[in-house]
């Protein structure tokens, strides 16, 4: 890792929303007694969110509706942060190139 500065790393990261984020699946109560809280059922649409950060901030991210699989993650690496990483190198040495 030391031949790297701390401009040239990306890190990546995956979350995921829906309704049921703050549902609790374990509770207390008291001994004997069984632990209940009645809440609505919800089924609501799950929103995954991939993003790539780099020293100077956000660079991508990607939202896209239900899970993110490993297909998904190599399309968001290729077709989304490669492609600005290149665009991003193209705008800094360009003006020394020409």
């Amino acid at each position: 890792m030391t031949q790297y500065t701390p401009l040239q790393l990306v890190f990546t990261d995956e979350s995921a929303y829906d309704r049921r984020t703050l549902s609790r699946r374990y509770g207390w109560s008291f001994k004997g007694r069984r632990a209940r809280k009645p809440i609505f059922f919800v089924r609501g649409k799950r929103y995954t969110i991939e993003g790539a950060l780099c020293l100077n901030g956000l660079l991508a991210y990607a939202i896209q509706e239900g899970p993110m699989n490993s297909n998904d993650y190599i399309n968001f690496i290729e077709n989304g942060l490669v492609i600005i990483l290149y665009c991003t190198i193209c705008f800094l040495f360009l003006p020394i190139i020409l």
